[in-house]
């Protein structure tokens, strides 16, 4: 006879492989994306589509801001 017909003493805990797995998987979904997120902050784009940097280099090209300011800027951004 199979040992899982022994009258109940057979593998009592085989409960805790599908919370373990469900749990490893909602896990690494979720280190998905926490990585996607954060990928998404570095790059610097915003939600509307609008690159800071993009923008300042723009203001600076029209000449609505002089070489000073945007340095200034430039450095508050986080730019070299």
């Amino acid at each position: 006879m199979p040992y899982w017909h022994d009258g109940g003493t057979g593998f009592a805990f085989w409960w805790i492989f599908p919370l373990f797995f469900g749990s490893l998987w909602l896990l690494l979904i979720g280190v998905v994306i926490w990585l996607a997120v954060r990928w998404s902050r570095l790059t610097g784009a915003r939600r509307d589509g609008t690159d800071p940097m993009a923008t300042l280099r723009d203001r600076f090209a029209r000449g609505e801001i002089d070489a000073d300011e945007y340095q200034q800027r430039l450095k508050v951004l986080g730019g070299r």
